[in-house]
Parts: C-alpha cells; sequence; structure tokens
C-alpha cells in the first residue's frame, strides 16, 4: 500500500509517510495536509503556494519552520524539535500545537493575534510573561517548569486552561478568569485551592495528586459536572453534597470509607472508586443514571449491590481478588467489562453479557474460554497473560479489531483467519507458535510477534496495511520478504548476520548489493533514510555497510561476535561516536588478537 501517496477525497488530505516527500501538486494538497515521522529534510516554504488550511506535523526531525500564509488556520508540529516560530507567518492562524518541542523563547507568540486554541505543553516553558494573546479560548501548558501565572490574569477570555505537572505554581492569578470552565491543575504540589471559590463557571475541575489539598473550596463549584480529587488524601467527602450536577467524579487513592453523600449526585453517571476504603456499593444502588463504575484494588468488597444495577453500561473490577463473578451474569448492558488481574477467575458467568464489545480478563489464570462463544459483538478483546492454549471458541468473534492473546502457551491460530476485521494483534510470548494463517488478515496495521521464536516471516508479505510491526526477539535472520512492507519495524534481537542484510527494507534492484562489502552510492542514500535504527543484541558479522558516519543515527552493538577485529582502527575513524564509545568500552573488557 503506497501511504505516501494517497488523497482522502473526502477531507482532501494528503497523508506523507515513510521518512519521504513526494512531489506534491496543487489538486491533491487542497485542504489539510499531514506529514507523518519524516527524517527527511522539510524545507515549509515548498508549500507557499498551496491552499491548505489545516497542516499537521507528527514526529518529523528535520523541518525549516519557514513558511508565509494567509490560509493555514491550524498548525501542529508535535514532537518536530522545532525551537522557534520565528519563521512562521501565519495571519489568520487560529490553532497552534507544538508540544513536545524545545521552545524556550515564546516572545514571537504574539504575532499570532487570532489565536483561539494553543497547546505548548512539554516545551520546557518556564517564562509566559510573553504570552499576550487575548483572544485565547483554550491554553494547554502542562508538563513545563512554569512558576509565575500572574501574566494569564489579562487573558479574561480563556475558558479552558491545562496547568498539570507545573510544580508548585501559584494559582491565585487564576481568580481573574470568571469566564474559565475547564480547568486542570492536577500534579502541581498545591496545598491550597481557595482562589477556585471564584470561579463559579467550572463545569470540569482535575485537581488530582495534589496531596493534602483541602477540598473544602469546592462546595461552591455548583455549576461543575467532571471532577477529579484522587490522590489528595481525602477521607471525607460530605462537603461536596451540594454539587448535585455531577456527572463524573474520581475520588480514587483516597482514605474514603463512607460514601453515603453520593445518593445526592442524581445526575451521576460515571464513578471511580479504585484504591479506596469503600467496602460497600450499597449507596449506588439509587443512582438510576449511573452507567459505569471503575473500582480496582479494593478486594474486600461486596459486590452483591451490582446485579440490581441493570442500567450499567461499563465495569472495571480489576485487581480484586475476584473468584465468582456470577453477580454481573444479569447486567446484560454491558458493552465494557475490565476483570483483569483477578487470579483463578471464573468466567463461566461472561457467556449471558451478549452485548461486550469490549472485554479485557488478562492476568486472570485462565486456561478455558469456551464461555465467550456466545460474544459475537466483541470488538476488543485482551486475554493475554494466561494459560490459555486453544483458541477455536473465538470463531463466532468475527467483529474483532483488537485482539491479544500475547504470553499464552497457544500454538494454532487458523481460527484467526476467520476474523478479517482484525486490525491489531499481538501475538507475543507464544513460543512456536504458526503464524501461516496471519497472510489473510490483510486488514491489519499492528501486529506485535515478539517472543514467539519464529524465523520465517514470508507469510507477512500480503499485510500490505500494516502501520507497526515488531518482531524483536526471535530467531530471524533474513528479511528480504517484507521490505516492501511500508511500516515502522522493530527487529532487536535477531539472527541478522551481516549489515547489508539491513539494506533488504529498500527496493534495491541488484539483489547482489545486499552483500557488497562496501557500501554503493545507492545503499548510503537508502540507509539515509533507514527505518530500522536500533540493531541491540544481533549477531553482525559484517559492519562495513554501515561503516559510513553519515549513515548511523541510532545503533547499539552490544553481541558483536566478529567485527573485522583486523580493521577495528579504520572502522572506529568513521564511526557515529556513540558507537566508537561502545567499540573501545568492548575493547578494554574483552582481547581481540
Amino acid at each position: 500500500m503506497d501511504i505516501e501517496n494517497i488523497m482522502c477525497q473526502q477531507k482532501s488530505v494528503q497523508v506523507i509517510n515513510s521518512n519521504m516527500i513526494k512531489q506534491l501538486n496543487a489538486n491533491i494538497c487542497n485542504g489539510e495536509l499531514l506529514i507523518k515521522y519524516s527524517r527527511k529534510l522539510i524545507d515549509l516554504e515548498f508549500l507557499q503556494d498551496f491552499q491548505i488550511h489545516n497542516l499537521e506535523l507528527i514526529d518529523c526531525k528535520n523541518i525549516i519552520p519557514k513558511l508565509v500564509s494567509n490560509t493555514i488556520k491550524q498548525f501542529k508540529a508535535e514532537n518536530c524539535d522545532i525551537q522557534d516560530v520565528d519563521g512562521l507567518l501565519f495571519e489568520n492562524l487560529e490553532i497552534l500545537n507544538v508540544s513536545e518541542n524545545y521552545i524556550s523563547q515564546f516572545s514571537n507568540f504574539a504575532k499570532f493575534k487570532q489565536l483561539i486554541q494553543l497547546n505548548i505543553s512539554n516545551t520546557n516553558c518556564i517564562d509566559i510573561s510573553n504570552l499576550q494573546l487575548f483572544r485565547l479560548k483554550i491554553l494547554d501548558l502542562s508538563n513545563n517548569n512554569i512558576r509565575d501565572l500572574s501574566p494569564l490574569s489579562n487573558i479574561i477570555n480563556l475558558e479552558e486552561i491545562n496547568l498539570s505537572c507545573n510544580a508548585n505554581i501559584d494559582i491565585i492569578p487564576l481568580k481573574y478568569l470568571r469566564q474559565l470552565t475547564k480547568l486542570n491543575i492536577s500534579y502541581c504540589q498545591l496545598s491550597s485551592i481557595t482562589t477556585l471559590e471564584q470561579l463559579t463557571k467550572l463545569i470540569e475541575l482535575n485537581v488530582s495528586y495534589n496531596q493534602d489539598v483541602d477540598i473544602a473550596p469546592l462546595q461552591f463549584l455548583v455549576n461543575l459536572e467532571k471532577l477529579n480529587i484522587s490522590a489528595t488524601r481525602t477521607n471525607n467527602i460530605d462537603i461536596l453534597q451540594s454539587l448535585n450536577n455531577l456527572l463524573e467524579l474520581n475520588i480514587s487513592r483516597n482514605r474514603i470509607a463512607d460514601i453515603n453523600v453520593i445518593k445526592y449526585f442524581v445526575n451521576l453517571t460515571s464513578i471511580q472508586l479504585s484504591y479506596t476504603m469503600v467496602k460497600s456499593l450499597k449507596q449506588l444502588q439509587s443512582l438510576v443514571n449511573l452507567k459505569e463504575i471503575i473500582q480496582k484494588g479494593t478486594p474486600d468488597v461486596s459486590y452483591q449491590t451490582l446485579q440490581k444495577m441493570v442500567h450499567l453500561q461499563k465495569l472495571t473490577l480489576c485487581c480484586n481478588n475476584l473468584c465468582n463473578v456470577s453477580v454481573i451474569g444479569g447486567l446484560t448492558n454491558l458493552y465494557d467489562l475490565n476483570l483483569s488481574y483477578n487470579d483463578n477467575l471464573d468466567i463461566t458467568p461472561l457467556q449471558y453479557l451478549v452485548s461486550l464489545t469490549n472485554l479485557d480478563i488478562s492476568y486472570c489464570d485462565i486456561n478455558d474460554i469456551s464461555s465467550l462463544r456466545t460474544l459475537a459483538n466483541l470488538e476488543i478483546l485482551n486475554i493475554s497473560e494466561n494459560r490459555i492454549s486453544n483458541i477455536s471458541n473465538l470463531k463466532n468473534q468475527i467483529q474483532l479489531i483488537e485482539l491479544d492473546i500475547s504470553y499464552n502457551i497457544i500454538k494454532e491460530i487458523t481460527v484467526l483467519k476467520q476474523l478479517r476485521c482484525l486490525k491489531v494483534l499481538n501475538l507475543s510470548g507464544n513460543k512456536g507458535v504458526v503464524i501461516s494463517p496471519l497472510q489473510y488478515l490483510t486488514q491489519l496495521t499492528t501486529l506485535i510477534l515478539c517472543e514467539c521464536c519464529i524465523y520465517e516471516i514470508s507469510v507477512l508479505r500480503p499485510l500490505v496495511n500494516i502501520e507497526c510491526l515488531n518482531i524483536t526477539n526471535n530467531n530471524i535472520f533474513y528479511f528480504y520478504p517484507i521490505r516492501d512492507l511500508d511500516a515502522d519495524i522493530q527487529v532487536k534481537s535477531n539472527l541478522i548476520v551481516t549489515s547489508s542484510d539491513l539494506f533488504t527494507f529498500f527496493d534495491v534492484k541488484d539483489k547482489s548489493e545486499f552483500i557488497s562489502t562496501q557500501p554503493t552510492d545507492q545503499q548510503i542514500s537508502l540507509a539515509q533514510i533507514m527505518k530500522i535504527v536500533d540493531i541491540t543484541r544481533q549477531y553482525i558479522k559484517d559492519i562495513n555497510t554501515l561503516c559510513k558516519k553519515y549513515v548511523l543515527r541510532k545503533i547499539f552493538t552490544t553481541q558483536i561476535i566478529d567485527a573485522l577485529l583486523q580493521k577495528k582502527a579504520n572502522i572506529l575513524s568513521v564511526l557515529s561516536q556513540k558507537v566508537a564509545q561502545c567499540f573501545k568500552l568492548l575493547g578494554e573488557q574483552e582481547s581481540y588478537q
């Protein structure tokens, strides 16, 4: 599948992938442009003449951020090694996302006067004094090192702010932001949230993981619909009685035992009670609108009340030492169920939950899944880390999209031929599994085959839609069959014998070049866009093909068993510094004569 030259005609989207930028034309590139995972140098000025409205770059490491456009309204460049936006002149820009970059100066952001939404999370931001964008409504400053929030007091139109993971910030300036409806101040090491009393328009609030914070000011936020106070060391929530508009409540990881006050939250649709001291769910049975319960790590709870809560749609009871779950056999409206990490679980009652679309019973010490054959509506199934050897009972699950059967004792997977809707499959840890049926799963986008003791992968050639392939920790030595797969491929800890084998991932007409002792110009140019950059723990005997400094990006050689030792000095002179250090270390530890 050539995903480098696809136009999604309904949305006019050009998707460019596989580390290569092809010649574009105005007929294709119109509207939305997505470039991802590119390692080739991209000078954005080549887009100058295109009528692009939304431009998105994901994990593109060689961007020249210089472009003038009066049509671009959305620009997203996540994890692209951008250090400044000086060269970007988008006079009509409304949405800007430069998260996961290293941007130290924000003075030039003021030029984006039309900005409504800004994301500068994970940018090592310290000072926001120059962030004077008065039209802003949505701002994400999470995962930075900000201390002073006073510049925000002038951006009075702000409606949503994410300040999570900024330690020891002073939130007092937030009191001027009376239009705020959504606020995230989790992981900020706060001890007081008194300022929040004045933010009466708040609808969503997250103050989780601020230990020892006093939640008393929250009683005045009567418009709250979503509240997260997990991990705040709260032991009593009675003061929240006035919050009768709550729809979602998370009180996990607190010392709360009494939840009688919850009966006042008559509109509640979701509650999280994980790792609390709650012993009974009796108080929840009167909440007729309750659709979801998440309760992990509370093994002493009585679940008898659950059988009366027939309106439940989502239920999570993992890590609770459950063996018998007969009480949920009548919850026929459930479509999402997580019972993972309950040893010796009897899954027989699950056969009645025919509405299930998502089921997780991993780590439950299960050896028989015959009870699942009635669950024909399943779309996502996780039965990993059990003792299952027979999966023939999955033949009715033809709607499955994601399947995790990793780390069982499965050898035969013929039944998978019938699951033609599968897009994500994890078979890892099933040693000796016969993978030939995989050739029929042509809709797969993600395939994980770690630690399966496989050595032959020609059956994977038809999987043209694969985007992510992980075949690490196997006995594979011949990769030519998958050279045309346009995917991110992980191969470390196999049996690659020569470094030239790596070039089988590229379209080289003369096969003899694969065993060339010296790299050809074509091999070098291909190596510059190599997807395979980590060959840790390979049994490489010949590294001549990789002995060009500009070929290497990230290569770790921990088990080189014969590195043309007589040419070691010459090799070191051209290897990258990291590899050179590796060889130096090896030279000190072992004697190569």
